[in-house]
């Protein structure tokens, strides 16, 4: 019986260090910052037609010292919108597929052809391009 009285006090004790322990967060919702989210988007390609594609991709060189490097890529292609803007990134890539050399450029949606200045890189060392075409207005 002495055991359970014994219990009974150090079992009271212990709720009360917890409840002492223990304190009531308040948080109101103009103290939680705002989040919101779209869930799965189509994103449209920039480019008319079917399938989306870049018409062309054409190198602008120039010399120096009888040492010829790729100075400008023209990329050629039909904007979706001819109201629209849009800005055009190349990407130069070489052998090990590590960038080398990029530029940007903004084109008006009633031109098809924009030139990116690009870093002047040897022709030698391009293996790959990329091409991203984000519309900005």
């Amino acid at each position: 019986m002495r055991r359970i009285i014994l219990l009974s006090i150090f079992m009271a004790l212990l709720l009360f260090t917890v409840a002492a322990y223990s304190v009531l967060i308040s948080l109101s919702a103009n103290d939680v910052a705002q989040l919101g989210g779209t869930g799965n988007v189509v994103v449209n390609c920039p480019a008319a037609g079917s399938p989306c594609k870049i018409d062309k991709v054409e190198w602008v060189l120039t010399t120096t010292n009888y040492q010829h490097k790729v100075d400008k890529v023209k990329v050629t292609w039909t904007p979706a919108l001819s109201s629209a803007t849009y800005d055009v990134y190349v990407t130069l890539y070489g052998s090990e597929g590590t960038g080398i050399s990029s530029g940007s450029a903004s084109q008006s949606g009633s031109s098809s052809e924009v030139t990116v200045d690009i870093e002047d890189v040897l022709p030698k060392d391009v293996y790959y391009v990329e091409i991203v075409i984000v519309q900005t207005g």
